[in-house]
C-alpha cells in the first residue's frame, strides 16, 4: 500500500507541476497580447501626433491606419478574452489536481502515522512482557 499511495504521490505531483507549466505558458501568451494592445495603443498616439504635425499630407493616411489600428484592436481584445478563460479554466485544473495530489499525500501520512502507532503498540506490549518478566524473576520466591 504504501508503495502504491508513493506512485500515485509522484503522478499527482507531476501532474500538478504540468498543469502549472501549462498555465505559465498561457499567462505568457496571456502578457503578449496585452503588450501588443499597449503598444498599439502607442503606435496609435504616434501617428495622432505625426498627422497633427503635418496635417494636409497626414490626413488620408491617418484615417486608414486608425481604422486599421480599430480592427486590429477589437481583434486583440477578443484574444485577450478568450486568453483570459482559457487561463481561469487552466487555474481551475491546477487547482484541482492540486487537490487531488492532497487526497493522496494526506492518506499516505494517514498510513504513516498508523504505522508508527502499530509500532509503537508492538513495542509497549513487548516491553510490558519483559517487565512482567523481571517482576516475576525478582519475586519469583514470594509465590
Amino acid at each position: 500500500m504504501g508503495k502504491t499511495l508513493a506512485n500515485l504521490i509522484r503522478l499527482h505531483k507531476y501532474r500538478v507541476d504540468e498543469k502549472r507549466r501549462v498555465l505559465g505558458v498561457l499567462y505568457g501568451e496571456l502578457h503578449d497580447l496585452e503588450q501588443k494592445l499597449k503598444d498599439l495603443f502607442a503606435q496609435l498616439v504616434e501617428e495622432q501626433r505625426i498627422a497633427s504635425e503635418a496635417p494636409d499630407q497626414a490626413l488620408f493616411a491617418y484615417g486608414r491606419f486608425h481604422q486599421r489600428a480599430m480592427l486590429i484592436r477589437d481583434e486583440l481584445t477578443e484574444a485577450i478574452q478568450a486568453k483570459e478563460e482559457e487561463v481561469e479554466m487552466a487555474r481551475e485544473e491546477v487547482n484541482e489536481a492540486f487537490q487531488e495530489l492532497k487526497v493522496y499525500e494526506e492518506a499516505e501520512k494517514n498510513r504513516l502515522k498508523r504505522e508508527e502507532d502499530e509500532r509503537n503498540r508492538k513495542e509497549n506490549i513487548e516491553m510490558d512482557e519483559i517487565a512482567m518478566n523481571l517482576y516475576r524473576r525478582e519475586h519469583k520466591d514470594k509465590y
